[in-house]
């Protein structure tokens, strides 16, 4: 790839002016004439011409070739990143499928069924997950209370009792709010079920029982954007777990 750049202070104010027109407008460049160029920057098919030859090339033929090339090179990049995400987000859920343990699923459905009150606390982009697993509980007539509120999270822990559940959703599994409430329900004997990304973490440590998804990071004080499909998929086969002992 050139280095359009590499003769700039050696270009006139006008190539210079064309030079950045070319820059900011890459995507059209294979399609304009020289007289349409020299149109839209104010300047002499001379100037187009003597731009394209300090750039390297005869002439502003060969310069839209290039341009040309360099497009169709930015497609193809962009085809393969999203052909990647879509790779990243099926090897996602066909790990998940590995991880999860069918026993755990019907132990946390029956310790969701036997709890008096069903809390759930989430943080950032998992409250997602929260919103998702809080509407699924209470469409099949399962009380539940999501702990939406980051100050309701030091209040709620003085009402729970032994007969409670409480479900911590965390990627890493090392939130720190998470850790600590999940610390102070221990004290209270309540039953607690983390669903976390599989991995070595504090949260485990303090739970009744672990349901784990995959994810290729759980980094989320770096990028929150995290997909959180696995996580979906594991709320899901609990709902239909919990449905096929209600019935």
């Amino acid at each position: 790839m050139k280095n359009l750049l590499e003769n700039y202070d050696e270009m006139t104010a006008s190539e210079k002016k064309v030079l950045s027109y070319i820059m900011e407008n890459t995507k059209i460049i294979p399609y304009l004439k020289i007289n349409e160029l020299a149109d839209v920057t104010f300047v002499s098919k001379t100037v187009i011409i003597n731009l394209a030859q300090k750039l390297g090339f005869s002439g502003f033929k060969e310069l839209k070739y290039y341009m040309s090339s360099l497009v169709k090179e930015d497609i193809k990049t962009k085809e393969n990143e999203d052909f990647s995400f879509r790779e990243m987000l099926k090897e996602t859920v066909d790990k998940t499928f590995t991880l999860i343990n069918e026993n755990d699923l019907k132990i946390s459905a029956e310790e969701i069924l036997a709890a008096k009150n069903v809390f759930i606390m989430a943080r950032g982009t998992s409250k997602a997950v929260g919103y998702y697993l809080e509407h699924l509980l209470l469409s099949i007539g399962v009380q539940c209370i999501f702990i939406k509120d980051y100050n309701l999270s030091e209040l709620f822990t003085n009402f729970v009792t032994e007969n409670d559940l409480v479900i911590f959703i965390s990627l890493s599994g090392n939130t720190a709010k998470i850790v600590e409430t999940a610390q102070k329900v221990k004290i209270k004997n309540a039953n607690m079920i983390s669903i976390t990304s599989f991995q070595s973490n504090a949260l485990t440590n303090y739970v009744t029982n672990n349901l784990y998804c995959y994810s290729n990071t759980s980094d989320t004080k770096r990028n929150d954007s995290i997909s959180r499909i696995g996580f979906f998929l594991i709320i899901d086969l609990l709902i239909h777990e919990i449905m096929n002992r209600k019935s």
